[in-house]
């Protein structure tokens, strides 16, 4: 590493409606380097990589190639051609085309006539590139038939083909065996020893120590830390990644249910798998409980919820509500079990858009405001009186219950898909960020509703990317990584820096 920076970031600020996704950041990445970039789910770095890759423009600041300022019109096209190469976690490649056809996408293929492909230049053209890699993957094989190692290594070849001097790596080792890991790391160390700069985003600490040569720690837009990794170790990048001052904010939740010894829990999850994201997830739910999800983003947070909610089916475990066992083949098994999800995206998936604030109140529970036995047919006097029930309870701010749904704040549609809910008195409610795009304001609201379902003797698991979330609301908290439990934090032993190591706490 030496000389002027291949690629500067100064000052960038990104912001979205109610959220700063980048407040002032900088970064510098030098020749011949690898930079470990790490932090928390929103903490930056996916809005940084958006804007060096031109996905998005920055509202402030700039971006500096090898000292000169981005051009006009940047898009990802035009990092292409500056030697900027982003692999990211998703696999990028197209099952049904070979090896060679993957690699050299994107360009022009050698022709053969003028139309046809010249298979034979195509092939040897690949393979010196395979071979730079030291990766033994035959160029005629089709993509789809490859180990996800193998992919992922097609998709560097790709970078390189194409004279990459610059390659961004976001979560390369998600789902990669030990062996396949080290196999990926040497492949990063030969690239880098040939002078091409490599940022390496990844949840797991053991691989940023071992293989990265500086280190970039960001928090709520910032870089909060820069440091050569030799001067770190995962003690120190855990204390960075929660946050110098997470301790002094963190509120505490109310106390834990009085569980009396072999009481039969509301919910028991056992062995839950749903591969390649859910490998092995366990944990009980009591009456009065509220039951944090920690984990980073690919951890198995949100699919758990899905299946226990019988949106998607599990491939081994059990489910049992008051310990009888459910088979919640769809999600009507589950809400017939008293089980009810506000979803991640409530936009989409908990909300008819649509559909006024009296039909989405209703929803769920239509069969309790029939005209009659017979007719299939709400009584609109019925729900009106129930909706305005649960305006009031919620404090839901809507001119009437015949406001459409969609011109209500995040706030109030995410009370709107409460109040879904607990029209037909659900006892486990499984909430998936529920306080994303709300306001501080609404976020205490809901967070007020959560507690008092708890105490009324319902329980909530509450899914959420913001540590201090958990500790403020929670009486427990299990964390996720990779799709298993990593531990389980109860009472005042909940702190962000604890659920920070719980979460990165799998092996490189």
């Amino acid at each position: 590493m030496s000389g002027a920076p291949v690629v500067s970031a100064r000052g960038l600020v990104k912001r979205y409606p109610g959220v700063v996704a980048l407040d002032h950041a900088d970064l510098d990445l030098h020749g011949g380097e690898v930079l470990g970039l790490v932090g928390k789910n929103g903490a930056g770095k996916s809005s940084l990589i958006k804007v060096l890759a031109g996905v998005s423009s920055a509202d402030e600041g700039e971006v500096l190639i090898d000292g000169q300022p981005l051009p006009a019109g940047y898009a990802p096209h035009v990092a292409h051609k500056l030697g900027l190469a982003f692999v990211h976690q998703e696999l990028g490649n197209f099952p049904s085309l070979t090896v060679a056809e993957n690699v050299a996408l994107g360009t022009r293929y050698p022709r053969r006539a003028g139309l046809l492909i010249a298979r034979g230049p195509l092939r040897r053209r690949v393979a010196a590139v395979l071979d730079e890699l030291e990766a033994e993957i035959d160029p005629d094989a089709h993509a789809g038939d490859l180990s996800s190692v193998e992919q992922r290594v097609v998709m560097i070849a790709r970078a390189l083909y194409h004279d990459a001097r610059v390659l961004v790596l976001d979560e390369p080792s998600v789902s990669l065996t030990v062996e396949e890991i080290g196999h990926l790391h040497a492949i990063v160390r030969r690239l880098r020893d040939k002078g091409q700069s490599v940022v390496y985003v990844s949840h797991r600490l053991g691989e940023i120590v071992s293989l990265t040569d500086r280190v970039v720690v960001m928090q709520d837009g910032r870089v909060t830390l820069e440091r050569a990794t030799s001067d770190l170790d995962e003690g120190a990048l855990v204390q960075a990644i929660a946050g110098s001052a997470a301790a002094a904010a963190e509120r505490r939740a109310p106390p834990a249910p009085q569980v009396a010894d072999g009481a039969t829990p509301l919910l028991r999850v056992r062995g839950l798998a749903r591969p390649p994201r859910v490998a092995d997830v366990s944990f009980d739910l009591h009456a009065g409980e509220i039951l944090g999800i920690a984990g980073l983003v690919g951890s198995g947070r949100t699919e758990v919820a899905r299946m226990v909610f019988g949106a998607d089916r599990p491939s081994a475990g059990t489910i049992e509500v008051d310990g009888a066992a459910l088979r919640a083949r769809t999600p009507v098994d589950a809400i017939r079990a008293g089980i009810a999800l506000l979803p991640e995206d409530r936009r989409h998936e908990g909300l008819v858009l649509d559909f006024d604030v009296r039909e989405n109140v209703t929803l769920a529970s239509l069969g309790r405001h029939r005209a009659g036995r017979l007719l299939p047919l709400p009584r609109r006097s019925s729900e009106k009186r129930a909706t305005s029930a649960m305006i009031e309870r919620l404090a839901i701010r809507t001119p009437s219950d015949a406001q459409e749904v969609r011109r209500l704040s995040g706030g109030n549609q995410q009370k709107v898909v409460l109040a879904k809910w607990l029209q037909r008195s659900e006892r486990v409610l499984i909430f998936d960020e529920p306080a994303q795009g709300v306001d501080v304001g609404a976020k205490e609201e809901m967070f007020s509703l959560i507690r008092a379902i708890a105490a009324e003797g319902r329980a909530a698991i509450v899914i959420s990317s913001d540590y201090s979330e958990l500790v403020g609301l929670c009486t427990r908290v299990i964390a996720l990584q990779e799709g298993r439990v990593t531990g389980t934090v109860a009472g005042e032993e909940i702190t962000e820096e604890a659920l920070v190591r719980l979460s990165y706490a799998a092996a490189a």
